[in-house]
């Protein structure tokens, strides 16, 4: 019983090993052994919560360890999307510890300081905006030919852009469920922040 449990576990681990497609690597400077594990916990939550949204298809793979920051994004079409770019990702977090990491070892070193903003080059695209961009952009044009079939019946054409704006914002608003979890894990770092 015993062998068959470290069997299937040394198994899951090998399986885990070959599926792994981080090739993400700290910046020179960032110490995980800092952050705290809420934090750490948080950061894994956004990265499982943003891949999807990069993606847009679908995730085949979506994995993230709070303990070393170790996280895979694999879309279903197959391709591991550049996460670096975007907030709310591991690289975001990362980025902005190393920042405060930084800034903390040099109190009193302006040049330093300066050195740590100028290093500082965090993500900052919203990757739930990759995904209401095209359905706003679809709802919009379906909005502009409906009003534009209704108008032909009629010689007013005033109403097509107030109709397509009407969408726009029902749409804009409908879309806004999608920065839910962004804006908790962001709002739960900057309390994180204060508290300590």
């Amino acid at each position: 019983m015993r062998s068959s449990i470290i069997f299937l576990s040394a198994l899951a681990t090998s399986v885990m090993a070959d599926n792994s497609t981080d090739t993400y690597t700290f910046p020179a400077g960032f110490n995980i052994g800092l952050v705290d594990s809420a934090n750490l916990n948080s950061y894994c939550s956004a990265q499982r919560n943003t891949c999807p949204q990069i993606c847009q298809q679908g995730t085949k793979l979506n994995s993230c360890d709070p303990t070393t920051l170790k996280f895979s994004c694999v879309c279903s079409d197959g391709s591991t999307p550049d996460v670096t770019p975007y907030s709310q990702t591991v690289p975001f977090f990362v980025c902005q510890e190393t920042y405060v990491q930084c800034i903390a070892s040099h109190p009193n070193d302006a040049d330093g300081q300066r050195a740590c903003k100028k290093a500082a080059d965090c993500g900052s695209k919203n990757a739930s905006a990759v995904t209401t961009t095209a359905s706003t952009s679809t709802m919009s044009s379906t909005t502009l030919a409906l009003a534009t079939a209704t108008e032909s019946s009629s010689s007013e054409t005033s109403s097509v852009a107030p109709a397509s704006t009407t969408t726009n914002a029902a749409v804009a608003l409908g879309d806004l469920t999608q920065y839910s979890t962004g804006l908790m894990a962001g709002l739960m770092f900057v309390a994180a922040r204060m508290v300590l």
